[in-house]
């Protein structure tokens, strides 16, 4: 093979390999949950902290381990402004999210909670929007 075929077949692959799309894809979903779970911790505004965590004033939690993310039913609230909402909301990538949460009790041991989250990729707005499902 010439070095000019070896150089095109290299730019070929290259060109497929950055076009494969992401957006909306299990693992962008854990990418972001995970990215704002350390936002989280580290006491940063962030859209994944709980809202009895917020209601009783409790401190961040000290860690966080996804036990399963599964396809799940869009949020038809996961937009802007619901007025807006585009017809094709229902074809939105969704995601359940079991997530054990440890957090640092009075006493000083730790306590686990596990919580469930819904992930909705806005196709239309490039983002992620999250619920906390009770």
């Amino acid at each position: 093979m010439t070095t000019s075929c070896r150089w095109s077949l290299l730019a070929v692959l290259l060109m497929f390999g950055c076009s494969v799309k992401t957006e909306g894809t299990e693992s962008a979903a854990r990418k972001y949950f995970d990215a704002e779970f350390k936002k989280w911790m580290a006491g940063e505004t962030n859209t994944v902290a709980t809202k009895q965590s917020k209601w009783r004033l409790l401190a961040p939690p000290i860690s966080h381990d996804i036990r399963s993310i599964v396809p799940g039913e869009p949020d038809l609230l996961a937009c802007q402004d619901a007025s807006k909402i585009p017809e094709d909301w229902k074809t939105w990538p969704a995601y359940k999210v079991n997530v054990a949460i440890e957090w640092k009790s009075e006493q000083g041991s730790p306590m686990t909670d596990v919580t469930r989250y819904l992930l909705t990729w806005n196709v239309a707005e490039k983002r992620w929007y999250v619920t906390e499902q009770f």
